[in-house]
């Protein structure tokens, strides 16, 4: 089938666009929380586990996605319209191209605030701020920055502002221009983390606590942890990939791409969060996790001398710089969706799309602060943005997605979408997307909203 030609272009070359997507994936949330989960549900066993969930159930959708996105060469709504009119399906299966447009915003919006506090953290201990903290000291020192809004607003529109100004180059100059240049950066300020772990904190209790291989604690509960973080570390079901995957070309090589960044971004979570592991042991703390460890645990592990400061300005500006790459990613195809649907020039597009997203952010920032203490069903506005987005929306995407090409397109559709590149890999890429994705997308999307827990409670009465 024929795949039309994109009308604003093409990525340079396939290693600018593994660039792109490597940046679209990596972040310091995701990669701090590999290891705590690995510590806490078997070790290596767990990190097994995590890995066939990425090559069974991530990697399909992944691929997927970008085939998807190449055959749209449209923004998320219309080339799910155009799509489904071609597929002779219902015109609603546009939901699934806007439930991921939403979802983009919407974890952008929070994304952006948490960026902005590691921008000021890493300035914070570049200037030696970070010395010997006790727990209440560090505690006050964050409070101090997320419940002062002025500041917050401040590395909050720093950082959306940023990002605007990438994305309004183009996907070229900007997005792939930025991430060519970022994301290896990024990956250096690891390699010297680990290498300060390793002289300066407990690298033998860091490796011990993550990969030492404890069976009894795998467990079902791991297993589906196991899952959940391989389809959400891979940045599936929020439109990122499709619109990536919107000016690759007909011979780009997706399968090999795919296993690639599945390496990158593997790596990058396992070497950050060994350095923190290493640095909050060899400081005599036990790990926390999320927020709480990067912004209150790490500082008071860091020691007042040059190389824990250079170590936490590094650690946090490192944060920033991939969160800075995802962002641009997630606003690329919401600033296409109003260049396509309005007919914008890219600057105002990508500056109104910016402008929602910036909006929106102040709800989470302010969560923090003057409206902590509203709350709907026990959840303040930050709680249900993240619960929405990381329970319901991207996990219901990606499994309408799978269930779209699996059994709403034509199989000569589909093959199309595959190209000529190896077509003896169609029926195992088709098969694998087919049966453990769909199963995979439907036991995460149970377990995220907390049925499975709610049915294993029935169960054990």
């Amino acid at each position: 089938m024929h795949i039309r030609e994109s009308s604003y272009g093409y990525w340079s070359s396939h290693r600018a666009f593994l660039w792109v997507a490597v940046g679209a994936m990596l972040g310091v949330g995701n990669a701090v929380r590999l290891p705590a989960l690995m510590a806490e549900y078997g070790g290596v066993l767990f990190l097994l586990v995590y890995l066939a969930g990425l090559l069974l159930v991530g990697m399909p959708l992944l691929i997927a996605e970008w085939m998807l996105g190449r055959w749209m060469r449209d923004d998320l709504v219309a080339g799910f319209a155009r799509l489904a009119e071609t597929a002779k399906a219902s015109r609603l299966w546009i939901v699934a191209g806007g439930l991921a447009l939403l979802t983009a915003g919407l974890i952008l919006s929070y994304y952006s605030v948490i960026a902005g506090w590691s921008l000021a953290y890493a300035f914070r201990a570049a200037s030696g701020a970070f010395g010997e903290l006790t727990a209440d000291g560090a505690s006050q020192v964050f409070l101090n920055l997320a419940q002062d809004p002025e500041r917050s607003l401040s590395w909050h529109t720093l950082f959306i502002l940023a990002a605007c100004i990438v994305v309004s180059h183009g996907f070229r100059e900007g997005v792939e221009r930025a991430s060519r240049g970022l994301v290896p950066f990024a990956l250096l300020i690891v390699v010297a983390t680990c290498w300060y772990a390793i002289e300066r904190g407990d690298a033998g209790a860091a490796v011990e606590t993550i990969f030492a291989p404890h069976p009894e604690r795998l467990g079902w509960r791991g297993v589906m942890e196991a899952l959940h973080h391989a389809f959400f570390t891979l940045g599936l079901g929020m439109g990122v990939m499709m619109g990536v995957g919107s000016y690759l070309p007909v011979d780009a090589p997706l399968r090999r791409t795919a296993l690639a960044v599945i390496g990158i971004d593997t790596l990058f979570s396992l070497l950050v969060g060994f350095a923190v592991m290493a640095v909050v042991l060899g400081a005599g703390l036990q790990p926390t996790s999320g927020i709480t460890l990067m912004f209150q645990t790490l500082p008071r592990a860091i020691s007042a001398d040059l190389g824990g400061s250079l170590f936490a300005a590094g650690l946090f500006l490192m944060s920033f710089i991939v969160t800075m790459t995802s962002a641009t990613a997630m606003l690329e195809p919401l600033s296409r969706y109003f260049m396509d649907r309005q007919r914008w020039t890219r600057v105002f597009a990508a500056t109104c799309a910016a402008l929602l997203v910036w909006t929106i952010g102040l709800g989470t920032l302010l969560s923090f602060s003057v409206l902590q203490d509203l709350r709907l069903f026990g959840r303040n506005f930050f709680e249900w943005v993240q619960w929405l987005t990381a329970s319901w929306f991207a996990p219901v995407d990606g499994l309408l997605i799978c269930v779209f090409v699996v059994s709403m397109m034509p199989r000569d559709l589909v093959r199309g979408l595959w190209g000529e590149s190896r077509p003896w890999l169609f029926p195992v890429w088709f098969a694998l997307l087919r049966y453990p994705a769909r199963i995979g997308l439907i036991a995460v999307l149970i377990y995220s909203t907390g049925l499975l827990d709610w049915l294993v409670s029935l169960w054990r009465v």
